[in-house]
């Protein structure tokens, strides 16, 4: 396991393996943890947009259960009296 030490200001050098197997690059940004009394450095990740990803799905299931709301309401309630008791 290699060996850091923090130097003045509270910086510290990744050793250039770790930086290789992480695929990390120049100006990248890391998350720095505190868990248990260790310290965790890990690369800031861009989280990917959940929501353009889910409003594609918008309107999908439209026309399944009935083209009402009263024609839904009354297939989901046949449904629920299926569910066993």
């Amino acid at each position: 396991m290699p060996e850091i030490r923090m130097r003045t200001k509270h910086q510290v050098t990744l050793p250039a393996s770790i930086v290789r197997e992480a695929n990390l690059q120049t100006d990248d940004r890391l998350m720095v943890t505190l868990v248990n009394g260790n310290i965790l450095i890990s690369p800031k990740r861009a989280q990917p947009q959940l929501t353009q990803s889910v409003l594609a799905f918008a309107g999908v299931g439209r026309g399944v259960w009935g083209q009402t709301a009263d024609e839904v309401e009354a297939r989901v309630r046949l449904l629920r009296n299926e569910w066993e008791r």
